[in-house]
This record gives structure tokens, C-alpha cells and sequence, in this order.
């Protein structure tokens, strides 16, 4: 019997939109399953080797960074018709029977012009029903008048400045999606569009005001880069309290000297993940270092994690209840953190106004605050009990993917 095609489609603007795709793979019985991976930028030396790697067109990380900064429109209406055919003709090369994609949204036309099913893996904190309003966004005139003024003068109109937005993200490329009679007037529409939506988060830390019938909750991802220890993790304190930065690919470099200075001001040995940042770092006998660390080791062996507030590393936090510190510089991280922070497992800075007094702060409140610790063991209490694998599973046999 031929084995069912899988074809994977990530736009890597980030690198949690690449581990998603990849967490899944890791689970699949290449015996049952033909697997191909099509991915915007070249993570061919960490797919496995059973998964057949297709190099794909995308955004640039750094040009997708400076529309986000912006709060810019991602797509042109030429970019999004280029992606649809090059969509297409992978598709048309595979010939799968089923397509999985990660921030792939051009995915949402492509798949219903070749009639295929399409999987969209996705955030409900994206979701327009979301029941947590919308905080103040990552914009420039935001930064430009700073929290507080924004606050005070400008929240009353967010929300009309947020749908003026959105719609205009959409708008760009309504041909396109009238291709497929997709009348979408708001982006995050797209966002969380797909034949099934699978939200990688649980409807206790993102409740919504209305769920769609396409739409399922999976619980927390968490993925680890393939890697092993250091040599140095022997030599870390079995008794202070441990600290664990890594601001991802998309996190601010700039971010790291303040955050390290802090620490090195608290009892903690801090361990730190470039994530193939080239930073020139103070020497400090509490501080290791190492380009990526395994996730689930560097969590669970943690009192405190430090990250760019993305869903990928909050969530590994959670998984081993540890609290967290998101310093965010897009709406992704943002809406991630502003749930996180709600439930009280977690704080926010945004990295423009950072200063070693808030770090300083809610290192503290993080790391002797017993109710963060609470929260963040609640939280990981209600992830245990989630099989991700069996949800997986439930997810192929809705698409009549069982072998």
C-alpha cells in the first residue's frame, strides 16, 4: 500500500515558525507517511533525513523585522500572487494528500484552486474573538509617545486603528483571495483561515468569544534544537537559583547587555542562548554561555526564563512551571504575553523602554513573588495532561489521513 503524501510548508520569518512544522514531523511514522518540507529559508541541516526538503520563496527575516517594526503591510499584492504559484506548483509537484502550513498564508488560496486539504497551525491569541481586549500594539507611534502618554491619549482609538489596519493588510490582496471567494476584511482572518485551524495554545490561557467550526485547540508545542549539553553544565551551582535567557531569532540583541548586567547583580547563575546572536559579552563568573542550549533542560533546570515573549519558549517555561519574562518587540509576543501576564504567570517590557530598573524589578517580583510560581505551576499542571501526539492523531483522522 503507497504511503500517504504530507506536504509541511513553513514561512520561516522566525524560527518557531520552522519548529512547529518540524515538532510535528518528529512524531510521524515515515513508514506510513511520504513527508516533504517546504520551508522559506535553509533549515535543510535540521530536518531529518527520512523528510524530503524543498527550498522555498518568502519574506526575508530582517525585511519581515522591519514591517513588523513598522507595523507596516506584510504582503503587496504581487509578493502574495508569487507565493499562490509557487504554492501551486509545488503542490502540483507533490501531489499531496494533505498540506500543513505555518504562516504559509498565501496556503489559504493555493490549497483550494489544486482542491487540496489545508491544515493551518496558528495562535488563538490571533483570533478576532479573542475575549482579551487587544493591548497597546507594537507601533511606532506608540514608542513615539511612550506607555504611558499612549495610555492616557491614544487607547481610546485603538481599536478603530487596529481594524483600520488590519483591513488594509487585507485589502492589498483581495484579488487574490477572490480568487477563492475569501471575503476577508480583517488580516487575522487569514491568520487563523485554514480547512482546520489548530491553535498551539489552550482555551484557559486564550479564551474566545466565539470559536469557529474549522478551528481546534492542541495545547502547548514545544520544540528543542537538536543539540546536546554544554560542557560547562556540570559546573553549575546545585544550590542558587537559575536563570535562563535566550531572546530567540527574532528577540533584540541589544536587549542582552542590560538583562546580563542585572543578573549578574542577583545570587543566580545565568544561562544564556545567543541563538546565533554576535554580541560581545561582559565576562561574569555567574554567566554561561552557548549558542543554543536543549529547551526542555534548560526549563526544567530553571527558576526564571528570559525571552522575546514568543509562544514557543513561554510555553516550554510552563511546561516545567517556571514563570517568565517576555521582552517583546512585535504583536506576536505581545498578545502571547499580555494572556500569559493575565493568568500571573509571567511579566512584559518591551525592549524600547528598557532600563535596568524594570529588569531589575521583575527579576525580583519573578523570582520571589510566590504567587508567579503558583500561576506557572497551574499552568503546567493543565499542560501535563494534554497529549499533543494523540491530538496530532485525532487531527489525521478528521482528514482522512489514517493508515
Amino acid at each position: 500500500m503507497s504511503r500517504k503524501k504530507i506536504l509541511f510548508m513553513s514561512h520561516a520569518v522566525t524560527m518557531a515558525h520552522v519548529a512547529r512544522p518540524l515538532k510535528w514531523i518528529e512524531s510521524l511514522d515515515h513508514q506510513h507517511y511520504e513527508i516533504f518540507f517546504g520551508c522559506s529559508a535553509d533549515y535543510r541541516a535540521i530536518t531529518p533525513e527520512h523528510v524530503t526538503y524543498i527550498k522555498t520563496s518568502g519574506l526575508d527575516p530582517k525585511k519581515f523585522a522591519e514591517i513588523v517594526d513598522k507595523a507596516g503591510i506584510m504582503y503587496d499584492s504581487k509578493t502574495f500572487e508569487d507565493h499562490i504559484q509557487e504554492d501551486m506548483d509545488l503542490i502540483e509537484q507533490v501531489r499531496p494528500d494533505l498540506v500543513i502550513g505555518d504562516f504559509r498564508h498565501s496556503l489559504s488560496v493555493s490549497c483550494r484552486l489544486k482542491k487540496v486539504k489545508y491544515v493551518n497551525m496558528s495562535n488563538a491569541y490571533w483570533s478576532p474573538y479573542t475575549e482579551t481586549p487587544y493591548p497597546l500594539p507594537e507601533s511606532p507611534i506608540i514608542r513615539l509617545f511612550g506607555e504611558k502618554l499612549s495610555g492616557v491619549f491614544l487607547k481610546p482609538f485603538i481599536p478603530f486603528v487596529l481594524k483600520l489596519n488590519f483591513f488594509l493588510m487585507v485589502f492589498e490582496i483581495r484579488k487574490a483571495l477572490g480568487k477563492v471567494r475569501l471575503k476577508f476584511h480583517d488580516y487575522r482572518q487569514i491568520i487563523t483561515d485554514g480547512d482546520l485551524t489548530l491553535f498551539f495554545d489552550t482555551p484557559t490561557i486564550v479564551p474566545l468569544k466565539k470559536r469557529q467550526a474549522h478551528e481546534r485547540f492542541m495545547g502547548p508545542l514545544v520544540w528543542s534544537m537538536p543539540v546536546p549539553l554544554p560542557i560547562w553544565w556540570t559546573q553549575l551551582s546545585p544550590t542558587r537559583k537559575r536563570v535562563f535567557v535566550a531572546l530567540g531569532s527574532s528577540g533584540q540583541a541589544g536587549s542582552l547587555l542590560p538583562i546580563l548586567n542585572v543578573l549578574s547583580q542577583l545570587d543566580v547563575d545565568i544561562l544564556l542562548s545567543m541563538s546565533g546572536k554576535k554580541v560581545t559579552l561582559p565576562s561574569y563568573p555567574s554567566l554561561f554561555v552557548t549558542d543554543f542550549l536543549p529547551i526542555e533542560d534548560a526549563c526544567k533546570n530553571s527558576n526564571l526564563v528570559i525571552c522575546n515573549g514568543g509562544s514557543p519558549m513561554t510555553h516550554a517555561a510552563l511546561s516545567y512551571g517556571v514563570p517568565t519574562l517576555g521582552i517583546i518587540g512585535n504583536n506576536d509576543q505581545l498578545l502571547n504575553m499580555n494572556h500569559i501576564q493575565k493568568k500571573g504567570a509571567g511579566r512584559t517590557l518591551r525592549y524600547w523602554s528598557l532600563t535596568e530598573q524594570n529588569i531589575k524589578h521583575s527579576c525580583k517580583e519573578l523570582l520571589n513573588n510566590p504567587s508567579y510560581l503558583k500561576s506557572a505551576q497551574d499552568i503546567q499542571k493543565e499542560f501535563s495532561a494534554i497529549d499533543l501526539n494523540k491530538n496530532f492523531q485525532d487531527i489525521f483522522l478528521e482528514c482522512g489521513m489514517n493508515t
